[in-house]
């Protein structure tokens, strides 16, 4: 953790410290306020914009998340050195969040909302963030291509697990490329696209007080929203395989931010990308052809996640043909 004052900052939010204990991505601090959270930002744009969706989303009647307490003299923020300052109440009680569907359904709705709520800023503009998202895959099936053309006369011949992994270089390179060309596919607008979040993932909520709360983001790398959707539905159906899920949480988004046939493009594009399977090969191989790293048992605990979220690339991809077919039949 990054060193600072926190005498002076602590006067600006009119809290004494009673005690203060630093965390991975936070001070935790003790105060005659109660228990707080104190983060430090280290860019001040990704901090008013993730102030500024929260405002909105509590102005629309959702107020079960991390807002930012205000200063003394009503600011949100601070900014000192360049970096920003927040404090947020810290959260007690967190109970884990029930995998009923209409739970499910409600997380999809609160996301949906948070996108729409992120979609008024134009603070950042989300077509770099694509082009981004397009350059890393290209990059990444280049290299895997690269690999396998270096170790594919070596590997062929092999025996055991060495000629297991030479097997799965085709189905690695086929899915990289596919993923590069959906992101790259002229079915996406590039003015409907907006920023979010890289990831959201099951721990980014929480039930509390017998709420469902949205809670985190508060050092996020930035992409386009869909990605964020496409991260937590591969992390939802892993744990459960239920695509019952699938269309819960989905459904319970459209309620509040409708998706169109070029949003569940790009959707496929990040779930097609089997990066955690062709990461551990990329380490088994190494850069002499030799076996090191991640062991072949890592391997095919990934092809096996691998091979479950075909079921959700599917299931997506039927409710692409869905949305491709209202469509095409809107009045023009």
């Amino acid at each position: 953790m990054e060193k600072i004052d926190l005498s002076e900052i602590c006067r600006r939010y009119r809290a004494r410290v009673i005690h203060m204990t630093p965390l991975e991505d936070c001070y935790l601090l003790e105060t005659n306020r109660g228990t707080k959270e104190l983060r430090i930002w280290p860019r001040v744009d990704v901090m008013r914009w993730s102030f500024a969706w929260r405002e909105r989303m509590a102005r629309q009647g959702f107020r079960e998340l991390e807002r930012f307490i205000r200063t003394r003299d009503a600011k949100p923020y601070l900014v000192t050195a360049s970096r920003g300052i927040t404090l947020t109440d810290h959260l007690r009680h967190i109970e884990p969040v029930p995998t009923d569907h209409e739970t499910v359904r409600q997380c999809g709705r609160i996301v949906g909302m948070m996108h729409a709520a992120q979609r008024e800023s134009g603070l950042f503009p989300a077509v770099d963030f694509w082009r981004q998202e397009q350059l890393q895959a290209v990059a990444e099936s280049r290299r895997a291509r690269e690999l396998w053309e270096a170790v594919r006369a070596k590997y062929k011949r092999a025996e055991g697990e060495r000629r297991r992994v030479a097997e799965l270089f085709p189905l690695v390179l086929q899915r990289l490329q596919r993923s590069a060309d959906l992101l790259a596919s002229t079915r996406i607008e590039p003015a409907a696209l907006s920023v979010s979040h890289g990831e959201l993932h099951r721990d980014n909520w929480g039930m509390i007080n017998g709420k469902l709360y949205l809670r985190g983001f508060f050092q996020p790398t930035l992409s386009v929203q869909q990605r964020d959707v496409a991260v937590f539905l591969r992390d939802l159906y892993l744990t459960h395989e239920d695509e019952d899920q699938v269309d819960a949480f989905l459904d319970g988004y459209e309620e509040a931010k409708p998706l169109s046939y070029g949003d569940y493009t790009l959707m496929l594009a990040f779930l097609a990308s089997p990066l955690e399977l062709w990461k551990k090969m990329e380490i088994y191989v190494g850069d002499d052809g030799q076996p090191e790293g991640a062991s072949a048992a890592e391997i095919e605990q990934a092809l096996v996640r691998q091979q479950a979220v075909d079921g959700l690339l599917r299931r997506v991809a039927e409710r692409a043909e869905g949305a491709r077919g209202e469509s095409a039949h809107e009045p023009l």
